[in-house]
């Protein structure tokens, strides 16, 4: 394809037709913004019954992915509404309105159409699945891209908030308190690497591990125990991604001045997880790990039942302290917790195409 915008008739036939094809709640938004209108203005709707609200506040979340897997794009705008929730969450927020996500996806010249059609796809079904839709959707061919890349933003009004300023966490996590993380460590990381290097991971390991860590990516939404860990009346949320687990942690203590102690025996991981690092020596503690949601809480072990009853898994990992101590448990040893070196997918994409 030509560099730069893409142009109208792709545009309107794999970009804008293929999101309206797969929405039915979203897609009355998807003429706001098109081709040479790369914004939009939305307003009150009775029909909504939020014509009278004062949405005085706004909170926003943006994230960034890259890569050859067909839900690069997916990635981005998940990774963004977790943070955007979580945010939305430490801010006590009594309701949010008008909540909407902007995509940009930057492809090289090489990539086909249908290809760009398809991760078009991937998102509009996501965003019609999260009932947070896209308002505009840009995407740029890129001469200098060696592959795909998306950068996602959400925003949504927040309620009664009209002074003006940058707001702080109303809630922040507290020392002597239980950290709880949901689902398993590595899991955006996983996905990617399992369906990207599906053939190479296949000589070494059985058809049905394989595919079932390329599912991963079904767990990427930190949406639903969100929601439970606000209702169960959680301190803070932090959605990790990152630099793993191990980044998520450190990004959780420096956020809020506490240190704390975790039990490397009780952060939960799955099967594939361990033989997929195994096959491309990498760390799973500091694999990307969107889709786990870090919640720190006064009863840890009621959050986790709670969460086990909406059919979510988690686990109490650690605690919370005084200080700025972060420490890392294993049996007997301990050791300090350092800022992640970077995330382990991008040592996968140094060496996957040389690993046989």
């Amino acid at each position: 394809m030509k560099c730069g915008k893409l142009t109208e008739s792709i545009y309107e036939r794999s970009v804008i037709k293929v999101m309206k094809t797969n929405s039915t709640e979203n897609r009355k938004y998807y003429d706001g913004a098109g081709l040479g209108a790369d914004c939009a203005v939305l307003t009150g709707s009775p029909d909504l019954g939020i014509a009278s609200v004062k949405c005085t506040g706004i909170v926003s979340g943006q994230a960034f992915a890259s890569g050859r897997d067909k839900k690069v794009v997916v990635r981005a705008y998940l990774a963004a509404v977790n943070q955007m929730i979580a945010r939305s969450a430490n801010e006590g927020a009594p309701g949010l309105h008008y909540t909407y996500a902007n995509v940009t996806v930057m492809i090289p010249a090489k990539m086909r159409e249908i290809k760009v059609r398809g991760m078009i796809g991937e998102v509009s079904l996501q965003a019609e699945e999260t009932g947070i839709p896209i308002l505009s959707c840009n995407v740029q061919v890129v001469p200098s891209a060696a592959e795909p890349s998306a950068v996602c933003v959400v925003n949504a009004g927040l309620e009664n908030r009209g002074d003006g300023g940058i707001a702080a966490p109303k809630k922040r996590a507290m020392a002597d308190a239980d950290i709880v993380m949901t689902k398993w460590l590595g899991l955006e990381g996983t996905a990617v690497i399992a369906q990207g290097s599906a053939e190479q991971l296949g000589r070494r390991y059985p058809a049905d591990l394989v595919e079932a860590a390329a599912g991963f990516y079904g767990y990427l939404s930190v949406v639903p125990e969100a929601a439970t860990a606000v209702k169960s009346g959680a301190d803070y949320l932090h959605a990790a991604r990152g630099g793993g687990v191990f980044g998520g942690l450190w990004e959780l203590a420096a956020a809020n001045g506490v240190g704390l102690v975790v039990d490397l025996k009780c952060i939960p991981v799955r099967q594939e997880t361990i033989e997929v690092c195994e096959f491309f020596d990498l760390n799973p503690y500091e694999l990307s790990a969107g889709g786990s949601l870090l919640a720190v809480t006064q009863n840890g072990g009621e959050l986790v039942r709670r969460l086990a009853d909406a059919g979510i898994p988690a686990a109490v990992i650690g605690r919370t302290t005084q200080g700025n101590d972060r420490i890392v448990r294993h049996g007997e040893e301990s050791r300090y917790l350092e800022p992640a070196d970077g995330d382990q997918l991008f040592h996968y994409d140094q060496q996957k195409d040389q690993k046989v």
